[in-house]
This record gives structure tokens, C-alpha cells and sequence, in this order.
């Protein structure tokens, strides 16, 4: 009988300290900063490295006085990164790409030749964003024409009309918007502002915004009706634009395909059957006609873009000289 009772007492006394830990008042903690004390928490060995990396590529760039990316560049392509950091990404890139090329080409030209090609692709990338950046300003110019005529129908100012654009719109509309009232701000006049807008985004047809609103500041009448007169214009050439886009699409499309063909071909080849290519990259006549080879597929690329791109003989820029003759 004395060990049931002990049995009993010990089951019931598991049994409350049970019950205790789940449905007791929790223990307060101490906090994890009391226990660690005063230390102070040290940086990572990689952040640290990559800020000295950093400051030293900014460093050397502001003594040299010479930058591989502008700023309008970097503004363009809508890059928020400082050059420094854009110039370490960049050299990182061409050094990785020069040891990949070492190893596993196993020559010292192809890594050299992998890292030349990063720092072109990098300013090609830049190309390609800033293009894309400029069309969809072109595409949203009409909607904010209809907004700003809807304001000033509705009594408000330019610049008021301006502020529901740049509050309302989507990037880079918004952005432009905002630059321009901004240094209106500071003093600019308007019309100096959007045309340096309309220059900086390669758009004539702000630029004829720009101007309607200095004629009518100068001479006077209805702003609105300027602006319904500027907007139908833009919207009639745009949609010959589109059109041109459209049948040059075919074209596009095949200068992708020639172009992809070579570099598609060498890498099935390097994979199906490596060494395949060896003698194109470790002899002297191999390299010398990769180089020519090089060459001409640059040469083709410009040719084929320069037939090709009627959006731009039509509404564009003006052509170089041997772009014209290509278009004879």
C-alpha cells in the first residue's frame, strides 16, 4: 500500500507540473542584446571587401577624370546604382567571364575574348533599356495629353495639370513629369524644361507639345484646342509608326535568326562533340579567322539593322551616311 500511494502522488504530481507548463504564465526571457552584453556586431568580410572594391573603382575613376558609363547613360537605362558600383559589377563580370573562359575553354584567348565581350554587352544592355524606356514614353505621350486638356478644360493651370500627371502616371511619364516641375521650380522656364525632356527622351513629338505650349504663350489662344490638335497629330503618326513596326517585324525577325545561327551552331557543336572547335581557338590561323569572323558578323549586324529599321528612316533620327546608302 505505501508504494500505490507513492506511485499515485508521483503520476499526480507529473501529471500538475504537466498541466503547469502548458497552461501557466510564460517565463519572461531575456532579451538576446542583454545576453550577447555591449558587443558590437561586426560587418561581413564580403560587404566589406565589396565597399573597398567600390570606393577604390570610384576613386580611381574621379582621378582619371574618365567614365566607361555616362550618367545620362545610367539615367537613361533607369539605373539607380552609383557609377562605382556599376563599373565593380562590371569588371567582376569580365573577371569571372575571362577564368570560365580559361578553364573550361582551356586558353587564355578565350577568356580574354568572354571578357571583352562583357563590357559591350553592358553597354548594349544599356542601349536596349534606354530604348525601351523611350518607347514607353512615346506610347503613354497621348493618355497624358488627354489628361492635361481635361484639366485645363476644367480650370486649372499647366503646372496644376502637370502635378495630376505626374501624381497619376505610370514611370517614366511620371518621372519626366515630375523633373520638369521640379525645375520649373527652381527657376527653369517651363517650355526650356520640356524641351530638354523632349531631347532627353528622343520624342518629337513632345517636342511639338513643348512648342504648341511657347506659341501659345506667346500669341495667345486656347491651349486646348492646341493640345486636341498636337494629340491627334501624335496619335495619326503614331499609328503609322505601329504599321511600319509591323511589316518591318518579319524582317527583324529573320536578322535574329541569321545572327543567333553562328553563335546557336558553335555552341551544339562545343556540346555534341567537344574539342570540335579546339583549332579555332589554340592555332594562329584559327584565331585569326575567329577574329575576321568577328569582324564581319559586326559589320552584317549593322547592315541587316540598317535595312531594316524603316521606323527610323521614316520617324527617327536623321540617318548616318552609309545607312542612307543602304536605304538606296
Amino acid at each position: 500500500m505505501p508504494l500505490v500511494l507513492l506511485g499515485i502522488l508521483l503520476v499526480t504530481g507529473a501529471v500538475a507540473m504537466f498541466a503547469q507548463a502548458l497552461l501557466g504564465d510564460p517565463v519572461p526571457r531575456v532579451s538576446k542584446s542583454r545576453r550577447l552584453g555591449t558587443a558590437v556586431s561586426t560587418e561581413p568580410l564580403w560587404r566589406v571587401v565589396y565597399r573597398t572594391l567600390v570606393n577604390g573603382v570610384d576613386s580611381l575613376l574621379k582621378s582619371r577624370g574618365w567614365a566607361p558609363f555616362r550618367a545620362s547613360e545610367l539615367e537613361m537605362a533607369d539605373i539607380k546604382k552609383p557609377l562605382g558600383v556599376v563599373v565593380t559589377w562590371v569588371v567582376g563580370c569580365a573577371c569571372a567571364a575571362f577564368m570560365l573562359g580559361t578553364v573550361v575553354g582551356g586558353s587564355v584567348f578565350t577568356g580574354a575574348l568572354l571578357a571583352a565581350i562583357v563590357p559591350v554587352g553592358a553597354k548594349l544592355v544599356l542601349r536596349i533599356r534606354a530604348g525601351r524606356r523611350r518607347k514607353k514614353f512615346a506610347n503613354q505621350l497621348d493618355n497624358t495629353l488627354r489628361i492635361i486638356a481635361s484639366a485645363l478644360r476644367a480650370g486649372q493651370s499647366l503646372q496644376i495639370a502637370f502635378n495630376s500627371v505626374a501624381a497619376d502616371s505610370a514611370p517614366p511619364m511620371s518621372e519626366e513629369i515630375t523633373r520638369i516641375i521640379n525645375e520649373n521650380r527652381l527657376g527653369r522656364d517651363l517650355v526650356e524644361a520640356m524641351t530638354a525632356s523632349a531631347d532627353r527622351m528622343d520624342s518629337e513629338d513632345f517636342l511639338w507639345f513643348a512648342e504648341a505650349v511657347e506659341v501659345q504663350r506667346d500669341s495667345g489662344g486656347n491651349l486646348n484646342d492646341i493640345i486636341d490638335t498636337v494629340a491627334a497629330t501624335i496619335r495619326g503618326r503614331t499609328e503609322i509608326r505601329e504599321k511600319v513596326r509591323a511589316y518591318a517585324s518579319e524582317g527583324k525577325a529573320s536578322c535574329y535568326v541569321l545572327m543567333g545561327l553562328p553563335v546557336g551552331l558553335a555552341i551544339i557543336y562545343s556540346v555534341m562533340n567537344p574539342g570540335y572547335l579546339n583549332p579555332m581557338f589554340q592555332s594562329t590561323i584559327g584565331r585569326l579567322l575567329l577574329v575576321v569572323s568577328c569582324i564581319l558578323y559586326t559589320i552584317s549586324w549593322f547592315w541587316m539593322r540598317a535595312i531594316i529599321a524603316m521606323d527610323r528612316a521614316l520617324n527617327g533620327p536623321p540617318l548616318r551616311w552609309w545607312e542612307r546608302w543602304l536605304h538606296l
